[in-house]
C-alpha cells in the first residue's frame, strides 16, 4: 500500500492543484496562503504548500494532510476509491486481484462518467455561438471591448452562449452540480475551447458574465468544467514559426493584439508549468512564454521555469521569456497602457 500511495504522490507532484479543481475545488484556492477552506468552508483559514511535497495544506479548523487526504475527505470516498480515482486521473495502473477487481469497476466507472462529461461539454460547444457570428453588443464583446480587445480577429476557440448555469456550494466555491451545491443562477458566458497535444477536445473553460459585459457576480467567475488533468491548451490563433504562450484567455489575446503573433493561453500557472513540450507542433521554431508580473513573484518564475524545461527537452527552439516591467501587472495592462509592441 505505501508504494501505492508514494506512487500516486510522485505521479502528482506539480498537479495537485489541477487535481483538486478536477473533483470540483476552486483552482483559486491553491494560488496563495490564508485562503477558504474546502472543507469547513472557513474564509481565510486554508493554506496549501505548493513548495512541499506531496500536496500538504493546512487549514486552522480541519488541521494538516496531503493531497490524497485533501481529495478523499472533500469527495467523502473511502480511501480506496480515493486511490483509485487519483490513479485513473493520472494514468497509472490499478493494483490485480479481487480488490483489482473491485477498483478495476471503480475505474471503469469514473472513464464513463469522464466521457460523459466530454460529450456534455463538446454538445453545449457545437450549441454555442462562434464570436464573429454574433453582434459586437452581446455580452461576450463587451467584456472583451472593456480589455482593449473588440479589434482582434475572433478566434475560432471562443464562442458565446446566451445562458449556462453556474453551480455554487455554501462557502462560495463553485462547482458543477455536485453534493451539496446550489444553483446560483444562469448567465450569459464566453466558452473557450481546450485541447490536448493531439489536438483532441479535452474540455471547457468558462467565463461567467452579465449582460453589460462584466464578470458575474458569483465566487469564482472564471472556472474549468469538470474533466480530466491533461495537458491543455487554448490555441487561440494557429501557430505559425513562432508561438507565444500566456497564462489567461484575455492575457494571451493581448499578447496577440500587442504583437500581431499567434497566441495560445495555458488557462493558469500551473498550466504553465504542466504545459510538455509534445504540445508544440511541428514547424514551430520559436516560443516567446509572456508570463504575468504578480507581485508574488510566481508568475514570472512559472514562465522561466518553463522556458528550462522547453530548452532542456526542444533545444532546437528558440526559447526567450518576457514579463512586464511594472509589479502587479499582465500583458493586458500594458495593452491598455501602451498599445502595440514588438518582442
Amino acid at each position: 500500500m505505501r508504494e501505492r500511495i508514494d506512487r500516486i504522490k510522485n505521479a502528482a507532484e506539480g498537479h495537485w492543484p489541477e487535481i483538486f479543481a478536477s473533483v470540483g475545488m476552486d483552482a483559486a484556492l491553491f494560488q496563495r496562503q490564508n485562503r477558504p477552506c474546502p472543507l469547513c468552508g472557513g474564509r481565510d483559514r486554508f493554506s496549501f504548500f505548493a513548495k512541499e511535497v506531496g500536496g500538504r495544506w493546512y487549514c486552522r479548523g480541519c488541521g494538516m494532510g496531503d493531497g490524497i487526504k485533501l481529495v478523499q475527505q472533500f469527495t467523502k470516498k473511502e480511501f480506496v476509491q480515493t486511490l483509485v480515482h487519483l490513479e485513473t486521473l493520472l494514468g497509472l495502473p490499478v493494483p490485480k486481484g479481487k480488490q483489482g477487481r473491485y477498483e478495476r469497476s471503480a475505474v471503469a466507472r469514473h472513464k464513463l462518467w469522464a466521457e460523459k462529461q466530454r460529450a456534455e461539454q463538446s454538445a453545449l460547444w457545437e450549441k454555442a455561438f462562434p464570436l464573429g457570428e454574433i453582434d459586437r453588443q452581446t455580452p461576450v464583446w463587451r467584456y472583451l471591448c472593456a480589455r482593449g480587445l473588440g479589434d482582434l480577429v475572433p478566434s475560432r476557440e471562443l464562442r458565446f452562449v446566451k445562458k449556462l448555469a453556474c453551480w455554487e456550494v455554501p462557502d462560495g466555491q463553485n462547482i458543477d452540480g455536485a453534493a451539496k451545491a446550489r444553483l446560483v443562477g444562469e448567465f450569459p458566458a464566453m466558452l473557450a475551447r481546450l485541447t490536448n497535444a493531439e489536438g483532441k477536445f479535452i474540455t471547457l473553460h468558462r467565463t461567467y458574465l452579465t449582460a453589460d459585459g462584466s464578470k458575474a457576480p458569483v465566487h469564482s467567475a472564471k472556472k474549468l468544467a469538470a474533466g480530466a488533468v491533461e495537458n491543455g491548451v487554448i490555441r487561440l490563433y494557429p501557430a505559425g514559426g513562432v508561438v507565444c504562450l500566456a497564462e489567461g484567455i484575455e492575457t494571451a489575446l493581448s499578447v496577440h493584439a500587442l504583437t500581431g503573433l499567434p497566441a495560445w493561453s495555458v488557462v493558469s500557472l500551473p498550466g504553465m508549468k504542466r504545459f510538455g513540450p509534445e504540445t508544440i507542433p511541428d514547424g514551430v521554431r520559436t516560443i516567446r512564454i509572456c508570463g504575468d508580473n504578480d507581485r508574488s513573484y510566481a508568475g514570472a518564475a512559472g514562465a522561466y521555469e518553463l522556458a528550462s524545461r522547453l530548452r532542456r527537452s526542444r533545444p532546437e527552439l528558440e526559447v526567450s521569456v518576457h514579463i512586464p516591467q511594472a509589479a502587479g501587472t499582465d500583458w493586458n495592462d500594458v495593452l491598455l497602457a501602451h498599445g502595440m509592441l514588438k518582442l
